[in-house]
C-alpha cells in the first residue's frame, strides 16, 4: 500500500466517521427537544400567564396608586408651606 492510497483510506475513513458523528448529533437533538418540548410549551404559557398578571396589576393597581401618590405629595406640599409660614410669623413677632 503506498501513501497515497494510505491518505485516502485515512480521508475515507474520516469522512464515514464524521458524517456518523453528525447523524448521531442531529438525531439526539431531536430526542432531546422532543422531550423537552413540552417543558417549553408550558414555560411560554406561564410566562404569558405572568405577563398578563402584571398588565393586569399595573393597569388596575399601580397607576391609581401613583395618582394617589401625586395627591398626597401636593398636600405634603401645601402644608409644609403652610408650617414654614406659620412658622415664619411665630419668629416675626
Amino acid at each position: 500500500m503506498t501513501l497515497a492510497e494510505l491518505r485516502d483510506l485515512f480521508i475515507i475513513i474520516f469522512a464515514v466517521v464524521g458524517i456518523g458523528a453528525a447523524v448521531f448529533v442531529s438525531l439526539m437533538a431531536f430526542v432531546l427537544y422532543r422531550k423537552l418540548r413540552d417543558i417549553l410549551d408550558s414555560g411560554r404559557a406561564i410566562t404569558g400567564d405572568i405577563r398578563s398578571i402584571t398588565s393586569s396589576v399595573s393597569q388596575d393597581l399601580v397607576k391609581p396608586l401613583a395618582s394617589i401618590s401625586g395627591i398626597v405629595q401636593g398636600v405634603a406640599k401645601v402644608l409644609e408651606f403652610l408650617f414654614e409660614r406659620k412658622k415664619e410669623d411665630k419668629d416675626g413677632r
